[in-house]
């Protein structure tokens, strides 16, 4: 399963907020000033639960999220 979080509401070029891919968090790419401050749970994932933990909130923070969903070939986007 890859669950990716983006910010489609930014005009920069990188909109990658958080990217869960291969059971691991693979943030390497992911905005610098989410760097340290996001996470899925975990736990809840087997059950649907793709939530977006958000830790430090700061204003800039404020504005559309997009989630993509992708498992055994199929997409979603929420």
């Amino acid at each position: 399963m890859t669950v990716e979080w983006l910010r489609p509401d930014l005009t920069q070029a990188n909109r990658l907020v958080h990217l869960y891919e291969g059971h691991k968090d693979r943030n390497e790419a992911q905005i610098k000033s989410y760097r340290g401050r996001t996470g899925l749970f975990k736990e809840e994932l087997q059950k649907g639960n793709t939530s977006l933990k958000l830790s430090a909130v700061q204003p800039s923070d404020e504005g559309d999220y997009k989630c993509l969903i992708q498992s055994d070939g199929d997409v979603w986007v929420i």
